[in-house]
């Protein structure tokens, strides 16, 4: 395997604490004012939390047995490859490892940077340096080894629960909450336009509870994956569901919901009301200590996709090398790592990361139908654990995702057709390694 192998170095508490670590960035702490600017019932903004929370959770059983049945390193890359093809495979790959996942790690690098610097430290300038160290020394302790990146990985989602749990106990018991806010609580009318607009605010919904595949990518370095890796995943986005709500039950308390869209950092503001002046530099560091923990997840798993993507396509095949010191993709790492600070410092990561939305919300639809597929594919493969709920679960899931990309097709068309563009590029590319396959047969 290229000088070395992967160590399974990860119990269920770490799978959990990745999963946890990746779902909570900054998003819970920014969202409450766009999911505000739609809704203005209480009832219909704790609706869209939940109502997230079980379509992430659909979703989550249906990857949860995919995971059990096929604990390999590359998560959905290995389920569409085995369901639907190498073509499919590739393409997703293609568009996870060099779309999404490599914006998204330059997305959580500036927001930490800028967090941290919204608290006096160094002066805006700074920025893009401070992101591009952040990224550099996370990516060096995930090269280190596993152990290592699990040590940070682990840390960082203690302290973010601990922020959010803050934010919860203080704002719930220091008195200084409005009841009054939360009344009325149920809306006046359910009209199709609420309908719309409820769907316009899942969006953001799901947006941040994005993340809870991410322990599939290391499952051939979690121990006794049949067991653990459901279990990581089930219990990560139900435990992150629960925080989620409450959260927001303590912002409806703390801000008039009409007034909410007029106040982007609706965390903040709660902690000013209860800490004074301090508070907001506490909101800082939180959610730069949260977007720092997602920010070592989606490094240590990112190299993981990359890996699973090399090990199978001559095109990425130099990136598939484990260190043979380290067991880790170090390679694959670091070349994630410099395509991100690339992005840093040419500022098209937020438009990356809109654009492969589309993409990537179509692969979930694939990955959740490997569930079917693979069930008259290869029903000799054991399945330690089957989907709750089967077929109406996957089903639901299947149905959500389909209206979220015909709803961003209607709102955000030209973003919506660049990403699938940018999908298609994959394409041409699988051509690529193909030929480069073959033609290395025909040397040896």
């Amino acid at each position: 395997m290229n000088g070395g192998q992967l160590r399974r170095s990860l119990g269920l508490p770490d799978a959990t604490a990745l999963v946890i670590g990746c779902v909570i960035g900054a998003g819970i702490f920014r969202s409450a004012a766009s999911i505000a600017g739609h809704l203005q019932s209480p009832f219909l903004v704790m609706a869209v939390w939940a109502v997230g929370g079980l379509i992430s959770f659909c979703g989550a059983l249906c990857y949860a047995e995919l995971g059990a049945a096929y604990p390999k390193t590359g998560g959905d890359y290995v389920y569409l490859q085995k369901a639907f093809g190498p073509a499919v495979g590739f393409v997703f790959g293609w568009t996870k490892v060099f779309t999404e996942r490599i914006g998204t790690v330059a997305v959580l690098g500036f927001v930490f940077a800028e967090y941290l610097g919204s608290t006096g430290l160094y002066q805006p300038a700074a920025v893009p340096w401070v992101a591009t160290a952040a990224i550099a020394v996370l990516t060096a302790a995930n090269i280190i080894g596993v152990q290592v990146g699990k040590g940070v990985q682990n840390l960082l989602t203690a302290a973010k629960m601990a922020a959010l749990l803050g934010i919860i106990g203080l704002g719930l018991f220091s008195g200084k909450g409005n009841p009054a806010y939360v009344h009325p609580f149920w809306p006046e009318a359910v009209t199709g336009a609420v309908f719309q607009a409820f769907g316009v605010a899942l969006v953001f919904v799901l947006w941040t509870y994005g993340g809870w595949t991410e322990s599939a990518y290391v499952a051939e370095e979690i121990r006794d994956p049949q067991r653990n890796l459901p279990l990581s995943i089930l219990a990560g986005l139900g435990l992150v569901t629960l925080l989620y709500l409450a959260v927001t039950w303590v912002y409806l308390h703390y801000i008039p919901l009409a007034e909410m869209p007029g106040r982007k950092l609706v965390a903040a503001e709660v902690m000013r009301t209860v800490l004074g002046p301090v508070g907001g530099k506490v909101t800082a560091l939180m959610v730069a200590c949260s977007a720092f923990g997602a920010l070592n997840g989606y490094i240590l798993t990112g190299g993981r996709i990359l890996l699973a993507l090399g090990r199978d396509h001559p095109l990425f095949s130099r990136l598939a090398a484990i260190h043979p010191k380290f067991a880790t993709p170090s390679k694959a790492l670091l070349f994630a790592a410099a395509g991100a600070i690339g992005l840093v410092w040419t500022g098209t990561f937020d438009q990356i990361v809109t654009y492969s939305t589309v993409a990537i919300s179509l692969f979930f639809i694939f990955g959740v139908l490997s569930v079917m597929v693979l069930r008259r594919k290869d029903p000799g493969t054991p399945r330690p654990y089957r989907v709750w709920g089967y077929p109406l679960t996957p089903l639901l899931f299947i149905g959500a995702m389909i209206l979220f990309i015909v709803n961003v097709f209607v709102m955000e068309p030209k973003e919506a057709l660049f990403g699938a563009g940018l999908a298609a590029v994959g394409l041409p590319l699988y051509v690529l390694s193909r030929r480069m396959g073959y033609n290395q047969g025909k040397s040896t």
